[in-house]
């Protein structure tokens, strides 16, 4: 059930189903990262640990797995942070002392729940609240009929709000638990879909929040579990703790600017990471399935990461190139300090 709750945390069904997307389209956009989803069962069903794609990639290139890596840990340790602020002062809309207090408390909170291990049953209790939650009662029958423009990419757009049930892998599970992926994203692609009927009251929309919150404690969850049993980092629980705890104060200064410059590399590198990770996943397996499924989940990769670029101009266009030079650089930095140390000994 630990498992469960976490795998369904990762595709924040609450959020989902208060989106109001067309029926339509959040159906057909869940068959369109339906093959990521697939993917990354066919993974855990394999190997499941807390090296997550790492641990895939690096059996098959260890220098592409580096950058993945990097690109990973960058995207979800800016995403952290950005989604606190965002869940403070866009959902909640909070200002003055209280919204001080809050931006502090949340990271804090999320801290002790990773480093005590209690954040597994918190997020299975999380994730059943929501469920809870999704089921329209009491809301406005309201069905969404926007046609959008451009259906074809609309389609491609809602299906990425997904993306996260790729942070699944990021755990030391049971292989014959892999079910709850499947399981999991079934269940919050059908509230998706069955929220697009019905208009949430506000009540249900500031409460939307324990989803996004949710998502942070998996993501937080995920990258200590990878930093301190995957790649056995010494002190690096400590450090990712005073690190948020840091960036959440800094954020305060301006958290309309923190959000904007921390939210556009988090992205980019989270398709770039993605892009490469289904690329080696699909040689681990070496599975002709896994091949056609890796190719559509990077052409919805590609697809995400050409839209960021698209989508910024000047300044934030540098942001958002960050989010793919930073990790290859840092790669071949440590490479080339490496080769160095050898040559010196």
């Amino acid at each position: 059930m630990l498992l469960f709750g976490y795998a369904l945390a990762s595709v924040s069904p609450l959020p989902l189903a208060v989106s109001h997307e067309d029926p339509l389209y959040a159906a057909l956009s869940s068959l369109a990262i339906s093959p990521l989803a697939a993917l990354v069962y066919l993974l855990i069903r394999r190997q499941w640990s807390s090296e997550g794609f790492y641990g895939y990639a690096r059996t098959v290139s260890p220098l592409l797995a580096k950058i993945q890596l990097y690109a990973w840990i960058l995207s979800y340790f800016l995403y952290i942070v950005y989604t606190i602020d965002y869940i403070v002062f866009y959902v909640l809309n909070l200002s003055g002392a209280l919204s001080i207090l809050l931006t502090l408390l949340l990271p804090a909170a999320a801290s002790l729940l990773v480093i005590s291990e209690l954040v597994y049953p918190a997020l299975l209790a999380a994730s059943l609240i929501q469920v809870a939650l999704s089921v329209p009662l009491g809301w406005s029958f309201s069905p969404s009929l926007y046609t959008p423009h451009d259906a074809f990419l609309n389609i491609l757009s809602t299906s990425l709000l997904l993306v996260c049930i790729t942070l699944v892998p990021y755990i030391d599970g049971d292989t014959r638990a892999a079910w709850v992926a499947p399981l999991a994203f079934i269940l919050s692609s059908s509230l998706m879909v069955l929220g697009g009927l019905f208009m949430a009251p506000r009540i249900i929309y500031y409460l939307q929040s324990i989803g996004q919150y949710s998502i942070i404690l998996v993501e937080y969850a995920a990258l200590n579990g990878l930093l301190r049993r995957g790649l056995r980092i010494r002190g690096s629980s400590a450090a990712l703790v005073s690190l948020v705890m840091a960036l959440s104060a800094i954020s305060l200064i301006n958290y309309g600017l923190f959000y904007e410059l921390t939210i556009i590399p988090s992205i980019s590198a989270l398709y770039f990471s993605l892009i490469i990770a289904a690329l080696l996943s699909a040689a681990f397996l070496r599975r002709r399935m896994a091949y056609l499924l890796a190719s559509f989940s990077i052409l919805l990769m590609l697809y995400g990461l050409i839209n960021v670029f698209m989508a910024t101009r000047g300044p934030y266009l540098i942001d958002a190139a960050l989010g793919l030079i930073a990790p290859i650089i840092a790669v071949l930095m440590k490479k080339y300090n490496s080769a160095g140390g050898a040559v010196h000994q």
